[in-house]
């Protein structure tokens, strides 16, 4: 591989710079979108430059972006988001814990830091599953430290191909990311950037949708309903379901997330953001039960006792 290949697979290292990771959604049907135009075919991988249009019965109505389009055969394709000018990170605190030395001195950090160091995430994973747990028990979720070991945990599934696992953590995590650290901060970066990997992998939205709902259905035979990984798996669900147009299944999936996410915990924030973003699709282009479905899930965020960030 040359230099100017060295970007993200498929694309080459100029255009990975000049683009960020963007989930690609499935865009049919009157109400949805489509690109147009063709141009700044790129040499090196063979991407081009189109514009993507809110569509309404099909017809063109406001830009919603430039993207880098590589087809894949037929209608499918890759997309990365074209980025004209770095916006400057409005940060939400520094992206600096206080200190504890304990936790990175503990023998299961330690030891995924090493697994990890030798290329073995296989072995590196477990550890930093337990090392997170310790983590969590002393600082927040999105605490700046926690969100490091956050992320080597889903880069660790990642690795070791389990995918759906991986994607969940990612839509998880990403939004925290961005929040600490900046949309433009490497470990931000590196999030996006491996979610994408992940559903190239796993084949487009529809393919992540099926592969989501066998996930959850075995979390649910073996895991309360209000654990952790089912709720993060479902919520990973429900934003598949929307990328692929199915608006009601993934309100009716987020609404569950929501019901089940522990109030004042930091996820709940990223679960009620996603639900909120469900529901503007849903009542920008869904029928009417799926504004129906929308108004339900407005009533659940706005009770006083749903769950909620602190």
């Amino acid at each position: 591989m040359t230099d100017e290949r060295r970007g993200v697979y498929p694309f080459c290292a100029p255009c990975t710079a000049a683009s960020e990771a963007w989930r690609t959604a499935e865009l049919t049907g009157p109400m949805g979108g489509r690109f147009y135009g063709h141009h700044d075919v790129c040499e090196n991988c063979g991407s081009s430059v189109r514009t993507l249009y809110n569509t309404v019965l099909w017809v063109p109505v406001s830009k919603a972006g430039r993207y880098r389009i590589i087809p894949t055969g037929g209608r499918s394709y890759v997309a990365r988001r074209v980025v004209d000018e770095p916006v400057a990170a409005v940060v939400r605190r520094e992206p600096v814990a206080v200190a504890h030395p304990e936790l990175d001195a503990t023998p299961e950090y330690r030891l995924a830091e090493a697994c990890w160091a030798e290329s073995e995430p296989g072995q590196a994973l477990p550890h930093y599953q337990a090392a997170l747990a310790e983590r969590e028990q002393v600082l927040a979720a999105d605490d700046p430290a926690t969100l490091r070991v956050r992320l080597r945990v889903a880069q660790g599934l990642l690795a070791t191909a389990n995918y759906g696992r991986a994607i969940a953590w990612f839509e998880l995590i990403t939004p925290q990311l961005v929040a600490v650290f900046g949309p433009h901060h490497e470990l931000t970066r590196a999030a996006t950037e491996a979610v994408t990997g992940a559903r190239l992998m796993v084949g487009g939205p529809r393919s992540e949708a099926l592969l989501l709902t066998d996930i959850v259905a075995a979390d649910i035979d073996r895991l309360a309903a209000t654990d952790r990984q089912l709720v993060r798996d479902r919520a990973a669900l429900g934003k598949a379901l929307l990328a692929c147009g199915d608006i009601s299944d993934a309100v009716e999936a987020l609404i569950q997330v929501v019901r089940d996410a522990v109030p004042g915990h930091p996820d709940t924030a990223v679960y009620r953001a996603a639900l909120t973003e469900a529901c503007e699709v849903a009542e920008a282009r869904g029928k009417k039960r799926d504004v129906q479905l929308a108004g339900a899930a407005r009533q659940l965020l706005s009770r006083a006792d749903a769950p909620t960030s602190r």
